[in-house]
């Protein structure tokens, strides 16, 4: 993909965070103070250009994800930087934004959501077996059994909230369950590290 293309899709992104999928292209093409006819130079449709944002945002998402099993960090701050950077990404989506595409884009949505949820998981047991190679951790886990219950916690939870409009603030939640999930997964010699 070439990087006036890339460009554009960072700058779609951040234009369809704020304001959602309803805008036209020449509302959006005005926004990005470039011509409609650019963004038809790069993207054959809207929904092409829907599409190419949605991808390049569970792209950011899974990177972020990628941190968990970091070889230069022990388990429990790959723990730490990859609820951080889940956070980044959570934070930044509008309500608006998400109801536009679980409307528009149903399959799309959902088959990403299941996606994301899945590579968290494979993410978090490779965390977990990770703590327990480095002996911060809890050998005795049922390091399957909670990946899954962390992965549909976090990704419930933070979709719930923005689709209810929950009071209760998403930048405390990932803090908060963090150190909950930790109490209970670090050994004695993990709790040094907390």
């Amino acid at each position: 993909m070439s990087s006036i293309k890339t460009k554009y899709i960072q700058k779609a992104i951040q234009i369809f965070k704020q304001e959602g999928l309803k805008l036209s292209l020449d509302d959006l093409a005005v926004k990005m103070s470039i011509s409609k006819k650019t963004l038809y130079n790069h993207f054959s449709s809207k929904e092409d250009l829907h599409s190419a944002c949605m991808r390049s945002m569970f792209s950011e998402l899974n990177q972020k994800m990628d941190v968990l099993t970091d070889p230069t960090k022990n388990a429990i701050e790959c723990l730490r930087e990859g609820f951080k950077g889940l956070k980044a990404v959570f934070i930044q989506l509008s309500p608006l934004f998400i109801h536009d595409m679980q409307r528009l884009y149903p399959d799309m949505v959902y088959s990403s959501h299941a996606s994301d949820i899945d590579f968290f998981k494979q993410r978090m047991m490779a965390n977990i077996e990770k703590g327990i190679g480095e002996g911060i951790y809890n050998r005795q886990l049922d390091v399957s059994f909670i990946s899954q219950y962390i992965s549909h916690s976090v990704f419930g939870f933070y979709f719930h909230s923005v689709l209810s409009n929950n009071d209760f603030s998403t930048s405390n939640y990932f803090e908060t369950v963090l150190e909950y999930h930790l109490k209970g997964l670090v050994t004695d010699k993990g709790r040094l590290l907390l």
